[in-house]
């Protein structure tokens, strides 16, 4: 598999959760800078916050 992510949409067949779990863990280890955790971080923050579709649109709950 290759080390450039790869979105589930571009899958023929999509992976199952304990397959990727299982390729995740088997990665070696990549270091980032504090820019890029903080980053990483703001990603991962947004993508939990809570949803709505409004006619036809999405906004988020701020």
């Amino acid at each position: 598999m290759s080390d450039k992510p790869v979105h589930t949409s571009q899958l023929q067949r999509p992976m199952s959760l304990n397959q990727r779990i299982a390729d995740l863990q088997a990665k070696k280890p990549e270091y980032i800078n504090h820019g890029e955790a903080l980053l990483l971080q703001r990603m991962a923050e947004n993508s939990l916050r809570e949803q709505f579709l409004t006619g036809g649109r999405i906004s988020f709950d701020d």
